[in-house]
């Protein structure tokens, strides 16, 4: 694949990636944050790195980090700048990593981010039902480093899609009363 069909063809998946994030973001009541999403993939460190490992199929930051020893540049500068990612919520590295609850938004943006990866990259295969099985029980199986809270969060809700196959539990009361229930805290304290 060329240079030119690489740029193309991230761009059209990133630009892809964030038309489901807002989708989804717009159930979940938050627009803005949809709107505003993984705005840094157009950052040079992101996208350079991104474009030189694509290839239409898998996350180029996957590919990278296969390829270089788990090291992705692009995946540091991201994840540190995108509060969406419980990785940028770890506290206290002198003493071992500590993972911290994420703020409701956050925690809501973290659901929206997934499902829409799914969608993207899933394509007419994708179902609520294949999220959940497929990447999340597979990502909590090979060790996630989510809070517990957050982990309950994600549970409760993937699940619930799951299982009604309706975008009912996206809905701002549903994942308020769920965020309230796991994490303890009112979505409003952050």
């Amino acid at each position: 694949m060329n240079l030119l069909s690489r740029i193309i063809g991230h761009t059209c998946l990133v630009l892809r990636h964030k038309f489901w994030v807002f989708r989804f973001a717009c159930v979940a009541g938050i627009p803005w944050q949809g709107m505003m999403h993984d705005l840094s993939k157009f950052s040079w460190t992101e996208f350079s790195e991104s474009v030189r490992y694509y290839n239409g199929k898998v996350s180029p930051i996957k590919i990278c980090k296969e390829k270089n020893h788990g090291l992705s540049k692009a995946w540091i500068h991201h994840h540190g700048r995108n509060l969406h990612h419980y990785e940028a919520w770890y506290d206290d590295f002198d003493h071992g990593p500590v993972p911290r609850d994420m703020p409701y938004k956050y925690a809501v943006e973290m659901i929206c981010d997934c499902l829409a990866a799914g969608r993207t990259y899933g394509g007419k295969d994708f179902t609520y039902a294949s999220e959940y099985y497929g990447w999340w029980k597979r990502r909590l199986k090979g060790g996630c480093g989510m809070s517990d809270h957050m982990k309950a969060f994600m549970e409760a809700v993937l699940s619930r899609l799951a299982r009604e196959n309706s975008l009912d539990a996206l809905r701002p009361g549903s994942t308020r009363k769920i965020y309230a229930e796991t994490v303890g805290k009112n979505p409003f304290d952050y």
